[in-house]
Formats: C-alpha cells, sequence, structure tokens
C-alpha cells in the first residue's frame, strides 16, 4: 500500500512538472520559429539536455545495453547518448528555422538523387505509405519531399498540451505537409491512400500490436503500416533524410518492401513488419547517434509463449537416435 501510494505521488508530481514546463517550452518554441542558431550554440544546448536529463540517459543506456550487449562499453555508451541528445537538438533548431527557408535552400540542405520508386509506386494508383523512423533530420524529410511536389500526411502522436500542437502543426503545414492524430479515425488515412495519396508512418517506437525482431531481441511494433498496406494495396516505401558529415543531409530511398498477400493475413503482417523494422534498423546501425535512442523501446515486454517459441527456434536440433 505504501508503494502504491508513493507511485501515485509520483505521477501526480510528473504532471504538476508537464503544467509548469509545457507553457515555457511552447513560448522557447514560438520564439525561435524563423531564427538561426549557430550551431555551437545548438550543440551546447544539447549537452546541456544530456546533463540534466538523467531520467532519458538511463533509458537510452538501457537501449544501447539490450542492442549491442557487451560490444559496447560504458564509456562508449556514454559518448553515444552525449551525440544523440546533440543530434536531437540540431534537428530541433532546424525544424523551428526551416520556415525562412526557399524551396532551393531546402534542396541544397537535402540532397536527393531520384524519387523513382516512388514514382512507381504511385503509378499504380492505390497510394503509398511512407515509411520512416525518428532518424536523422525526419521532418526535413518531409519537407524535403513537398518542395519535389509529393503531398501528403503524417501520422503524428500529439502532445498533451494544444497549444504546443498548434505550432508543431503550423510549422509541418508550413512545410508543405499536414498532421493526422495517432490513434484518431481510420477514415481520413484510408480516404487519402484510396485517392492515391501518401500516408507517413513512423513504426519505430514502442506498442502491443505484434514483437518482431529489432537488433536480435523482440520488440513490440505497430502493426498498422502492413495492415493498412494488405487492406488497400499501398505500396511501403522507406525512406531516410540521414545528416552527412558536412551538416547537410542525404535522402535514402528503399526499394518498396513486399506486402504481397498469401491468404495468411497475420502472417503477413509479421513478415511485413519484420521486414520494414529490418530496414530501419539498418539505418540505425551504419548512423547509430542519429536514432532517437531516448525512447524506451523494449519497454513492452513479448508475451511468455512467444519468448518460449523464440527459444525453441533457436534451440540446436536434438541428436538422432543411433
Amino acid at each position: 500500500m505504501r508503494g502504491f501510494c508513493r507511485h501515485i505521488n509520483s505521477v501526480i508530481f510528473m504532471r504538476i512538472q508537464k503544467k509548469m514546463w509545457q507553457p515555457l517550452v511552447r513560448r522557447v518554441f514560438g520564439g525561435l520559429i524563423g531564427r538561426q542558431l549557430p550551431k555551437p550554440v545548438v550543440r551546447a544546448l544539447g549537452g546541456l539536455a544530456y546533463a540534466v536529463s538523467g531520467r532519458y540517459r538511463q533509458v537510452a543506456d538501457k537501449n544501447l545495453r539490450i542492442a549491442y550487449g557487451d560490444s559496447m562499453t560504458e564509456a562508449e555508451r556514454d559518448t553515444l547518448i552525449r551525440r544523440v541528445f546533440q543530434s536531437f537538438a540540431i534537428s530541433t533548431a532546424e525544424f523551428l528555422e526551416a520556415p525562412r527557408w526557399t524551396p532551393e535552400q531546402v534542396k541544397a540542405l537535402a540532397q536527393a538523387d531520384s524519387y523513382e520508386v516512388v514514382d512507381k509506386v504511385l503509378a499504380r494508383g492505390k497510394g503509398m505509405i511512407l515509411l520512416a523512423a525518428h532518424f536523422g533530420n525526419w521532418e526535413l524529410l518531409a519537407r524535403r519531399a513537398a518542395v519535389a511536389g509529393y503531398s501528403f500526411a503524417v501520422i503524428a502522436r500529439q502532445s498533451e498540451d494544444a497549444g504546443f500542437n498548434e505550432i508543431t502543426d503550423s510549422l509541418r503545414a508550413n512545410g508543405g505537409y499536414t498532421v493526422l492524430p495517432r490513434g484518431g479515425s481510420p477514415k481520413p488515412i484510408l480516404s487519402r491512400l484510396r485517392s492515391n495519396g501518401i500516408i507517413a508512418i513512423l513504426p519505430d517506437q514502442k506498442s502491443e500490436d505484434l514483437f518482431v525482431p529489432f537488433f536480435g531481441k523482440l520488440a513490440g511494433t505497430v502493426a498498422g503500416p502492413a495492415v493498412l498496406a494488405l487492406k488497400t494495396g499501398a505500396g511501403i516505401v522507406p525512406m531516410f533524410c540521414p545528416r552527412q558529415p558536412d551538416g547537410t543531409y542525404k535522402m535514402v530511398i528503399y526499394s518498396e518492401i513486399d506486402t504481397t498477400a498469401t491468404g495468411d493475413t497475420d502472417a503477413d503482417i509479421k513478415r511485413i513488419m519484420t521486414d520494414a523494422t529490418a530496414v530501419i534498423e539498418e539505418m540505425v546501425r551504419k548512423y547509430p547517434e542519429q536514432w532517437l535512442w531516448l525512447h524506451d523501446r523494449w519497454r513492452v515486454p513479448p508475451p511468455a509463449e512467444l519468448l518460449q517459441q523464440e527459444k525453441s527456434a533457436d534451440a540446436p536440433p536434438a541428436a538422432a537416435a543411433a
């Protein structure tokens, strides 16, 4: 009972904290829209966030221990976590600065060799699911595609602060793309796909829909992209926007994920999301400091029976009888 009371007190305290800092964050964000901050200042802000965010440092360290095990030392993890905070600070500063950019500046900042894969999928007339992740500068990815002439909506988690949502939604609208709240009605999503539109989904955060391997460990993953693809015939194309050493970005567009229906819907959904998650993992391994390790990716534990199935599948075959 005493532990339960402490938990309740902790939840109440956290909610009070949110109500205190959310207006401050909202004012800071609003004041920085369209402004360019010097890169050293942005990196310093990322370092400050690292210093004061003990909770998120712990989450990131836990994730890295799960993903890399003993192959990464404590010092290496700590260095990487600091770089993750700085990378996130850079992406956030650019998101706020973006309204002052011209289309030519956006093209120069994020190089895109070709959208041929996108055009090929859209030529079928059944829409496309742009599969991204909280990686690199995912907001710039959307703005760059909009500059190239592609109109789409992003499914995004909304903040509890309505004023903050107004700011982020207006920044995205300025970038040429709209927002559909995560967990909202599926009708706008289906309507857009059926009119050969594009829906962007970032399926790299925890869920209880199904569990697929991520860095060799089962991770709870949304089923949405696979379900939508099977229901509408829309193609799934993974796209990412990793930062390069010179501070510019390179659009990386993968081949379309195989969404062929076999008649076994559950198996198809798992196969599609396994392939989608493998693509995300490939990008994260190439640029580990650019993924949002601050999110508790493995927070939802797999069902015990699923873990047992995995153990049985990995077990060596029994010796043949003599």
